[in-house]
């Protein structure tokens, strides 16, 4: 008889504890057939689980990855119903009018001047974002994003001429670019290629005019720095790689 419904029969016991458990009590697991309580047990064990950098294991989706890209979305359909070049002027990043509207350097970043430009910065985000946030958890992995844009608003404001109107999310991508460049070398894995491209990415933009390549140092570095911060902060040096 099934401990939680003694009036049921069970002709199934628990893998791990092997109690009965009826139908209704029955959750399917990789080693067979758990009942509630050790299914509900072993869940909270692999919440706590950490990976091979020390960070918490973030499981299930990536919640932070696309709410970001959720709000991006969303503030690009509000942009194209109030007049993307009204949205730009009034949101986009102007370093002559940071000292009295300093908002701009958060706001620039949800700001987007095309389709193609806030597709291919979505469809990146969400290759690295998903992949980061796994592995750094979702708190840290919304600081580094936090931490890349704020950077590359800074370097826009100590690099860029006055007056140029600077608008994306690259910044961020790029702070991603770093960040994942680090986890690659850390885990003895190929970074050469991650580091490639990158640079080619990082090249374009000081020969293609419209691209802020301001925003992109700024953010490779904020990303970078801020990815060997926080291995040192759970006892890894960025530069020491890991044992496989």
């Amino acid at each position: 008889m099934c401990p939680r419904h003694p009036d049921r029969v069970s002709y199934v016991r628990c893998q791990r504890c092997e109690r009965p458990a009826c139908p209704q009590c029955q959750v399917p697991a990789p080693v067979g057939v758990l009942c509630v309580d050790c299914a509900r047990a072993a869940s909270q064990a692999a919440r706590g689980a950490r990976t091979g950098l020390g960070f918490p294991r973030a499981l299930g989706r990536p919640y932070v990855t696309i709410g970001i890209i959720v709000a991006n979305v969303a503030f690009y359909v509000y942009g194209m119903g109030a007049g993307l070049s009204r949205w730009h002027a009034t949101y986009g990043l102007w370093p002559a009018l940071t000292d009295q509207e300093p908002w701009r350097w958060l706001t620039s970043g949800f700001v987007h001047g095309s389709l193609w430009h806030i597709g291919i910065n979505m469809y990146v985000l969400y290759q690295f974002g998903s992949q980061l946030e796994q592995v750094m958890g979702r708190l840290r992995f919304g600081i580094l994003y936090g931490v890349s844009l704020v950077g590359g608003s800074a370097a826009i404001q100590v690099l860029a001429t006055p007056n140029s109107l600077h608008v994306g999310a690259s910044g961020a991508v790029f702070g991603m670019f770093g960040a994942y460049g680090i986890l690659l070398y850390k885990l003895k894995l190929p970074w050469q290629s991650m580091a490639t491209t990158a640079g080619l990415w990082l090249a374009v933009g000081f020969f293609l005019p419209g691209i802020s390549w301001e925003g992109h140092i700024g953010g490779l570095l904020l990303g970078t720095l801020t990815m060997g911060v926080m291995l040192r902060l759970v006892g890894q040096s960025p530069f020491t790689r890991v044992r496989r």
